[in-house]
């Protein structure tokens, strides 16, 4: 099975910006719902820590990776095939998400949110690996 690298870093950049973009669109309903006391949101914003944006970035990696490897299971990669793995793979992604937090008793508005997020995301990378196949694929629908 042929991976393209390319797309791959990509769509997880694609993706992490995606993230920030959202999170910023929710900002404030999302940051009501986590829990976290203000003041300590505050003391986190002024001396982030790093660890969870690379973490996450390596998340994305590895999320463009598994709706590559759908799409090639096949060999067969195009915009429509990676809009299909992409949300396969967020789907899965949102229903772990959602069933981790309905036992934290979280808020519906926080569950749309948080879960939203990989759905959304994973939807937009298989675009790109979707439509940017790997070198020597010919194959596509």
């Amino acid at each position: 099975m042929k991976i393209n690298w390319g797309a791959i870093v990509l769509a997880a950049i694609i993706h992490f910006g995606f993230g920030a973009v959202w999170f910023t669109a929710f900002s404030k309903a999302w940051q009501a719902d986590t829990r976290i006391p203000p003041e300590e949101m505050q003391a986190y914003m002024a001396h982030p820590n790093f660890w969870p944006y690379i973490i996450s970035f390596l998340c994305s990696i590895g999320m463009a990776l598994v709706i590559s490897w759908v799409m090639g299971v096949s060999c067969k990669f195009s915009l429509l095939r990676g809009i299909v793995a992409g949300l396969m793979v967020g789907i899965v992604a949102a229903l772990a998400m959602i069933t981790e937090m309905a036992f934290e008793m979280r808020s519906s508005n926080f569950m749309f949110i948080s879960a939203a997020y990989p759905l959304v995301g994973s939807v937009l990378m298989g675009i790109i690996i979707g439509v940017w196949k790997p070198k020597g694929v010919t194959t596509a629908d």
